[in-house]
């Protein structure tokens, strides 16, 4: 089963031992020092900095220990120089105390300022050569400046340290050492692929640190840190939370919070939480660093690149993890160029600054593969990553995120081989383990391959679906390649997840596209290959998905997945050619009445971190009524235009001048207007929308004589059956206005209710406005002649409803009711082909269009109802029948004789069907397949009338 989330299992540690030692507590060692120390640690620990601060501040000239604990009050309130400053006054004044110069070095490590690293760490290492921390600051100093094997050789000595102490009964007896032991011990069983080294440290080693003191929070932070690593979102979070408990203005323990969130694309939540870091720490350069990849993310390069320049840089200069970020943002802006390499751009600048200082900056160039990975510069990201790996091998994240974007982009020889090699080096990381279980499924898939696509499916149950998939992919490919202008130059490839291995087929298509499996929709694409989880499981509009998909193969391959989202997916949901659904019209009128549309500036967060299903409705929505937007305001050329612009490497805003010379505001101010329109049609004639109960009540209070409150407030005391209130509101509704349509409504409700069935009925036909009805008064009147069997009034009530909203559903289905019941099979078929275009994923309409078509000889609507059957469900035998029918009554046996033959795989024969196929094939000089046809037929129907006498007059 595939999960986010796994049981650490015991193994034998190689370097650090678990032996047996004894812990001196807390409390032995704090006995030895002032009353007051034990009050100042307590509340540093637990956040109290300020009051912790006080006490540190009074002791600090007498005491080393205070001095420190004073230090890291200043650092921990954002004070990061003041704090350095303290700790080197500290170090003169006791110049004997190795842990000043060592929390010198520290500090100046977190600035940047390397320098005074070197100079700091060599004095406190004169002081105390086995100092932990000095050694620590040392070993990341090495690392980060290009000296890998003395890094190295320092972290492990840290660990050797750490175990000979274990096993001479003198165990390490501070958990700041402990914390420092682990990040030691974690890089360097990174680097030589020790993966049981996990276990220890995320139970062994954090336990040690919360007997020594149980509010020691860095304990299960520096434990989440590396489940995060491993994207086991469920154990990292609750690690975080434990944490957070212990110290609630821990700030970086919020952006850890917050990078999780955005991992998963809840990119609201993740602000948040940068935003809390940030109040409580402003010189946090993570949460800055979460602050840019949530712009990223949402496509806003330039304000990333702000961002970085302007709050990240300046408060640590030689950082990889804010230099990568900062070379993805050129490398998105200006792209690459061969004057990369002179350094006459951007980027080549700042990598040859890189460079200087770290030959071996593998840091720097994951950070910048991930961020254009982020971007879907997925080319640009394959170069980085393996410039990483190539720099600095010890890394193990390249390897794995290098072979899972291999596996996106449909390279899946060498994306195995490098998962392969990635979870030799880290079995626990979850979503290279869930990508090996789908190469492991994917290994005993079969692949159909046709001229412009590869189909992988599972043989058993997906062979006649990736048969159909590839004819209608083959049958669109040229009009769409035509409609964008652009070829796409290799076989797309798209595969099909079905059940398998106690996981469903969307679960293995989740994993298959990002390692997780919780992806929200059933298709999805990645640039270059597009997976979807087989209809034959839920079944839904397959050749819908896979259009609307390779529209995205089409578009991001043209734009060299420079394509914001919501032009991506506007695009391609305006090209399907279905109408809006009832609920984004509902959500439109909504949202356009609370002020809550998305804006360009955010409106991707809908589709990548939506905080609601409707959230994630409305984005699809708008995103395709931009497109609507573009083409009425500039023309049929509009989208090509920015297609275009895309394609030259510019960002929206650029893009958005050079193509109609407006800024992103200016179109979202002409989109509102358009939009604004549009639900003004919408919402004349509907129901109102639901507004808060008590805000109703407060606004007919201030506005008693308003006829449309009263009805609405009477509306709502409707809802809640209390209908005397809404009886004597409505009344005053109508006081106020005669004819008001819903205050009739009501007060026809509240005749119903007592049986006043022919007064309700007079007060509804009295009150109706034909020229511009109110959705409920009519839908009610409309209900009534029906339940009356008054068939023609209550056609002729429907389709005014259909004239003043010709796609609402309420009128459509009470249209079509009404033509089954009197039996108006023009009309029936009429509005079921309404329905149909309403419900894409409706098989019963379809098959019910399909078979009304085929009674009425209409073979060219029957072969294309039968197709939109089988495009939601491939496997119905009787759906395929009637396609042969319609196909041989359209005068194409051909296609007659393929369906009949699915028929018969589907376990559905007619045989004298088979018969009349070949018999027209015969007819059209097709004997080679009439004869075919008839060697099937023989062994089904041997005595079937009339096949003899066929075959003999076929044979040679």
């Amino acid at each position: 089963m595939l999960g986010n989330s796994m049981r650490l299992r015991i193994s034998s540690v190689v370097l650090l031992s678990v032996a047996s030692w004894a812990i001196f507590s807390l409390s032995t060692v704090l006995a030895q020092e002032p009353e007051a120390w034990k009050q100042a640690q307590a509340l540093f620990v637990k956040g109290n900095y300020g009051e912790a601060q006080e006490i540190f501040e009074k002791e600090k000239d007498q005491h080393p220990q205070a001095a420190l604990g004073w230090a890291r009050c200043l650092e921990a309130r954002g004070k990061r120089l003041e704090a350095w400053v303290a700790a080197r006054g500290a170090a003169e004044k006791f110049p004997k105390d190795a842990g000043l110069p060592a929390e010198m070095a520290r500090l100046a490590f977190e600035r940047g300022d390397f320098e005074q690293v070197e100079k700091a760490v060599e004095l406190a290492l004169k002081l105390d050569a086995e100092s932990i921390l000095a050694r620590w600051v040392k070993a990341q100093w090495l690392r980060d400046t290009g000296k890998l094997a003395e890094a190295e050789a320092l972290c492990q000595a840290i660990m050797l340290t750490y175990n000979r102490r274990e096993q001479g009964n003198k165990p390490i007896s501070d958990a700041d050492d402990l914390r420092w032991v682990g990040q030691a011990a974690a890089e360097y069983a990174t680097w030589k692929r020790d993966s049981e080294q996990f276990t220890f440290l995320v139970n062994d080693l954090r336990e040690q640190q919360l007997q020594l003191n149980a509010d020691y929070w860095p304990a299960h932070y520096e434990a989440g840190r590396l489940f995060q690593q491993k994207y086991n979102e469920a154990d990292a979070t609750r690690d975080f939370q434990q944490a957070l408990k212990l110290n609630p203005r821990a700030a970086i323990v919020y952006v850890a919070l917050g990078e999780v969130a955005a991992e998963k694309f809840e990119l609201d939540q993740a602000a948040q939480l940068a935003d809390r870091a940030l109040k409580l720490n402003p010189e946090l350069v993570q949460a800055y660093r979460l602050q840019a990849d949530i712009h990223l993310a949402n496509f806003n390069v330039e304000q990333a690149r702000q961002l970085l320049e302007d709050k990240a840089l300046p408060l640590n200069r030689q950082a990889e993890e804010t230099l990568g970020r900062l070379a993805a943002c050129y490398v998105v802006q200006d792209g690459l160029s061969p004057l990369d390499a002179q350094e006459k751009t951007r980027f080549g600048q700042l990598a040859a600054s890189v460079h200087r200082r770290n030959a071996h900056a593998g840091v720097f160039y994951y950070e910048l593969a991930k961020a254009l990975d982020s971007r879907r510069r997925f080319n640009e990201a394959l170069r980085f990553y393996q410039e990483a790996i190539e720099r600095m091998p010890q890394l193990a994240g390249p390897r794995g995120q290098l072979g899972m974007l291999h596996m996106r982009l449909g390279e899946e020889e060498a994306g195995q081989k490098l998962l392969a090699d990635s979870f030799e080096v880290d079995p626990f990381n979850v979503r290279v383990s869930n990508m090996l279980k789908v190469v492991e499924v994917l290994e005993s898939y079969q692949t159909m391959r046709t001229e412009h696509f590869i189909i992988r499916y599972n043989e058993k149950k997906d062979k006649l679906l990736a048969r159909y998939a590839a004819k209608y992919l083959e049958e669109q490919y040229p009009a769409l390649c035509k409609q964008f202008g652009f070829e796409v130059p290799q076989p797309s490839l798209f595969e099909i997840f079905s059940q398998a291995k106690n996981t469903d087929g969307h679960g293995w298509f989740s994993a298959r596209l990002i390692g997780l499996p919780y992806l929200g929709t059933v298709g999805a694409c990645a640039g270059k290959m597009v997976g979807i989880a087989s209809p034959n499981e839920t079944p839904y509009h397959w050749a819908r998905v896979l259009k609307h998909e390779f529209i995205h193969v089409i578009n991001l391959q043209q734009t060299n997945y420079n394509l914001p989202h919501w032009l991506a997916e506007g695009i391609a949901t305006y090209n399907e050619g279905y109408p809006r659904p009832e609920t984004w019209d509902q959500l439109l009128i909504e949202r356009t009445s609370k002020g809550t549309l998305f804006t360009l500036d955010n409106v991707n967060f809908g589709f990548i971190g939506p905080k609601s299903g409707l959230d994630w409705q409305m984005a699809y929505c708008q995103s395709e009524l931009y497109v609507e937007y573009l083409f009425t305001t500039y023309g049929d050329q509009a989208i090509a235009k920015l297609l275009a612009a895309y394609a030259d490497n510019l960002y929206t805003p650029a893009a958005l001048e050079r193509c109609f010379k407006i800024t992103p505001e200016e179109l979202d101010k002409g989109f509102l207007v358009f939009v604004k329109q549009l639900v003004e049609k919408l919402s004349s004639r509907r129901e109102p929308a639901e507004l808060d109960f008590a805000e109703l009540e407060r606004a007919q209070q201030a506005d008693p004589k308003n006829a449309d409150l009263l009805a609405r407030l009477a509306y709502a005391y409707l809802t809640r059956r209390d209908f005397p209130t809404a009886r004597k509101l409505a009344k005053e509704a109508q006081a106020q206005q005669a004819k008001h349509q819903l205050a009739a409504y009501v007060l026809a409700r509240t005749y119903l209710v007592i049986g006043e069935n022919e007064l309700a009925v007079k007060l509804l036909e009295d009150n109706l406005d034909r020229d511009n009805p109110q959705e409920n008064l009519l839908a009610l009147l409309a209900a009534i002649k029906v339940k009356a069997k008054d068939f023609a009034a209550a056609d002729e009530l429907y389709g005014l409803g259909l004239k003043a909203d010709p796609n609402h559903p309420r009128w459509v289905k009470g249209a079509a009711q009404v033509a089954v019941l009197n039996d108006n099979q023009p009309r029936a078929t009429e509005m079921l082909m309404k329905l149909a275009e309403q419900d894409a994923d409706n098989f019963t309409l379809r098959k019910k269009l399909a078979q009304l078509a085929l009674a009425a000889k209409n073979y060219e609507q029957a072969v294309h109802w039968s197709r939109e059957a089988i495009y939601v469900n491939v496997m119905d035998p009787e759906v395929h029948v009637w396609l042969a029918k319609a196909w041989l009554g359209a005068k194409n046996p051909l296609q007659a004789a393929e369906e009949w033959q699915v028929a018969v795989e589907l376990k559905q024969t007619e045989a004298p069907l088979g018969l009349e196929i070949a018999q027209a094939l015969s007819d059209a000089d097709q004997k080679a397949a009439a004869l075919d046809l008839l060697k099937q037929l023989q062994p089904l129907a041997p005595d079937l009338d009339g096949l003899k006498a066929l075959q003999e007059k076929l044979s040679p």
